[in-house]
């Protein structure tokens, strides 16, 4: 009864009924879905997508982000191709004058770059998805654990916190094929794993890229690697 004895004298009014239409315009501006303000969940879900080239889906993050931005020594895949399937079988490596560890695995009989860089060229291209272990999708520890899987027979432990217990400490200067190498990419140490590959170049599941070939020496990877360890005794 109220609203009507305050609404009748409005339309009494010329353009009383143009003021009630612009009244009814103005208390439903901002309530939309299309408001950033009050999207539900689905709207923000949809924020946080990424469409890549290829069509498929990723999830956007700091993470990726800024490895897009500083990732300033992009690697040429085709070139890289061609040149390491012609890679030969390696000889075994000299074993270092350690203590061999309990974690230390023993890599099989003819194990060589060949195998592993046919495994690892084989998954170029795949997306990245956290927890992802199939050509669908797969994150930096679950590649790891495959390529060692797939060229050696190796088993490798499924997290990056527990791949970097595995063998010896070896210094950046003195990488080899085959080695770990270890980042810091999300301020919890170590976040990201990937295989070292030789000419400071390594394969790893990327957060922006996928499977990719990445520098150790671009801006992004330079300053957030920490360790590397070598399991190819």
């Amino acid at each position: 009864m109220m609203m009507e004895s305050i609404l009748k004298p409005l339309l009494s009014y010329r353009g009383g009924f143009s003021f009630l239409v612009l009244l009814a315009l103005l208390t439903n501006i901002g309530c939309g879905p299309a408001s950033p303000r009050f999207a539900g969940k689905d709207h923000a879900k949809h924020e946080t997508k990424k469409e890549s080239k290829n069509g498929s889906v990723r999830f956007s993050s700091k993470e990726a982000e800024e490895e897009a931005k500083e990732d300033d020594k992009k690697i040429d895949l085709g070139n890289a191709q061609q040149r390491f399937t012609s890679a030969t079988i390696s000889e075994a490596p000299e074993k270092e004058n350690v203590k061999p560890k309990a974690e230390d695995i023993t890599p099989p009989a003819g194990f060589g770059k060949q195998k592993m860089m046919d495994a690892i060229l084989g998954w170029t291209g795949t997306p990245y998805e956290m927890g992802g272990e199939t050509k669908s999708g797969i994150d930096c520890s679950g590649f790891s654990r495959e390529i060692f899987r797939e060229s050696g027979g190796m088993e490798l432990p499924r997290t990056t916190e527990q791949q970097v217990k595995l063998g010896t400490a070896v210094a950046k200067d003195d990488l080899k094929f085959g080695d770990l190498v270890f980042f810091n990419t999300t301020g919890k140490n170590p976040s990201h794993v990937g295989i070292y590959i030789g000419d400071d170049m390594f394969a790893h599941a990327s957060v922006s890229f996928g499977v990719t070939l990445s520098s150790m020496y671009s801006s992004y990877y330079k300053k957030r690697f920490t360790e590397a360890r070598r399991v190819l005794q």
